[in-house]
This record gives C-alpha cells, sequence and structure tokens, in this order.
C-alpha cells in the first residue's frame, strides 16, 4: 500500500506497523501497531513515553522501543528546524501549530515564553520558563520577562498545558496571567496572549476568552 499510493495514505497504525516491522507474540505487527496507539489515546500519548515505559508496559525489546522514540524526536526537529524561519505568530491557532505538540504529550505541566519581534513572528525557539508536575507549575513574572528579554522580544506569548487535557482556565491562570500583562507593560515587552493547551488540539486563549485581563 505504501509503494502504491504513499507514505501519506497510511493508517497512523499502518505507519507504526512499518517502524515496528513484527508484532509480539502471537499479535500480528498491525494488530500490535494499533493496540500501542490505542492503549495511549494515539500518536500525541505515544510520543510521551520514553524507551523504558514502552518496553516495561509492552514487552518491546529496547532496539524497537528506541526505534519509535527516535521517530517522534525526529518530527520534534523538524518543527524545530521549521521555526528557525521565523513563522508569524498572529493568531492562536499560529502559535498552536508552532508549539502544542511539544506540550500535548506531557504528563507534567510546562510554562513558554514564546519571544516575538515588531511583526509578531517568533524570534529563535520558544523557552520553557517552567516544569511543574499534574498540579501546575509555579513561575513569577520576573523569570517569565527575563526569557523575553534575553530574546531582545518586543513582545511575547504565555503558554502552558493542563495535564488533564481540560483548557478551562483556572483562578491561578487568570491570576498570572494579570502579573504577566503588569510586567510587560513596564518592561514595554508586551504580553499578546495567553494560550492553554489540552488534548487533542483543544486550547483556550485567555485574550479571546477574557480580554479584559489584558487592560
Amino acid at each position: 500500500k505504501a509503494l502504491r499510493s504513499g507514505i501519506a495514505a497510511l493508517s497512523d497504525g499502518e505507519v507504526l506497523a512499518l517502524l515496528l516491522r513484527t508484532g509480539v507474540g502471537d499479535e500480528g505487527v498491525l494488530e500490535f501497531a494499533e493496540r500501542l496507539l490505542a492503549d495511549h489515546d494515539g500518536l500525541i500519548g505515544l510520543a510521551g513515553r520514553d524507551v523504558e515505559e514502552l518496553c516495561a508496559a509492552h514487552g518491546l525489546g529496547p532496539a524497537k522501543a528506541g526505534e519509535i522514540a527516535a521517530a517522534f524526536e525526529l518530527g520534534r526537529r523538524l518543527r524545530q528546524s521549521q521555526r528557525r524561519t521565523r513563522p508569524s505568530m498572529k493568531t492562536p491557532e499560529d502559535v498552536m501549530a508552532a508549539i502544542a505538540p511539544d506540550l500535548a504529550r506531557l504528563r507534567h505541566e510546562e510554562l513558554w515564553c514564546m519571544p516575538l519581534d515588531p511583526h509578531c513572528c517568533l524570534i529563535g525557539e520558544p523557552r520553557m520558563v517552567s516544569r511543574g508536575d499534574v498540579d501546575g507549575t509555579e513561575a513569577g513574572p520576573r523569570v517569565f520577562m527575563r526569557a523575553a528579554l534575553a530574546a531582545s522580544a518586543t513582545s511575547c506569548i504565555a503558554v502552558h498545558n493542563h495535564p488533564s487535557g481540560n483548557v478551562t482556565p483556572s483562578a491561578g491562570d487568570r491570576a498570572v496571567t494579570v502579573r504577566l500583562v503588569a510586567a510587560g507593560r513596564l518592561l514595554d515587552i508586551p504580553l499578546v496572549d495567553h494560550l492553554i493547551v489540552g488534548d487533542g488540539g483543544a486550547f483556550t486563549s485567555l485574550r479571546r476568552s477574557e480580554a479584559n485581563l489584558f487592560r
């Protein structure tokens, strides 16, 4: 099928089966690949598992587990190389396309700074400023704005994930947004938006949903 119609015509399970090449025990390779995806809620969940977890949970050998991890790492590096062209970050959808694949698969919370140039284009790489656990992350405005200053940004966007998948802003999310807006105003590096990333491409733009926080 891959030779006849091209790799893009294959399902996620079929692409994963090509990487695996053989099944486990009495399970055929395609059946095993589809079970792997089902057990981890698809590609995003599978991408969040490291080699040790794959070996322990599914009986994979380290070589096969390493090949799966390497494929996801290549995808991550491709996204990084594409970002070096200074992509536009004029809409929340632009931001999601640039960073959501790196955040949505995480099982802990991270806060990232997206430094922008005068044309609302990303400067270099997004910068992680804080890492927490499943219950949240703590980062003050000083740490966040230091990342924007280091990139010589003229504005910035905050992005963090909710490992629960629920993108409803918490009271803490709103409070952090207000503090970042105030710090940005003081430093003349305005906070353009604060995005919360969840599962399956879901997100909340606080600029869109609660614009009063940015006044």
